[in-house]
């Protein structure tokens, strides 16, 4: 059992690793890259919140990177129309480049942990990590 949890680790730290290039190269922190992916991934969850909740980013870290962000033009925020208290982001074009190289790390990252997969059970993993993910989301609703 203590060995799922020594991959999750070993993983974690092999996307960090293959993410530090791109952060470097845009003087970006590991988590405003991870807010750039979540907001062009998820652009129905574009708020603080469901940053915080689904990325289990400190608020306070998302606030900081937020602001670091906007001022820098990555990212932009706007209200709904009558609605002024929940403040909704999008990702600009000025990020296209930064959030395309990050992909490719994530898929770069993937394709290493998977490695010597065949097709079937690439999606399989694929599958299983979903259920664990809405597991965890469910749990620290």
């Amino acid at each position: 059992m203590d060995r799922i949890f020594d991959v999750i680790y070993a993983s974690k730290g092999l996307y960090q690793e293959l993410l530090r290039p791109v952060c470097r190269k845009y003087d970006l922190t590991d988590s405003e890259i991870m807010i750039l992916l979540f907001l062009s991934d998820k652009p129905d969850r574009d708020t603080a919140t469901d940053i915080v909740i689904e990325r289990r980013i400190k608020k306070s870290v998302v606030s900081a990177s937020l602001k670091e962000l906007q001022d820098r033009g990555l990212i932009s925020g706007y209200y709904l129309e009558g609605n002024h208290r929940s403040l909704h982001l999008k990702v600009n074009e000025s990020a296209s480049e930064i959030v395309s190289e990050a992909k490719k790390a994530r898929e770069d990252c993937y394709d290493l942990l998977t490695e010597g997969l065949d097709r079937k059970e690439k999606n399989d993993f694929r599958s299983y990590l979903k259920i664990v993910n809405e597991n965890i989301i469910r749990y620290r609703k």
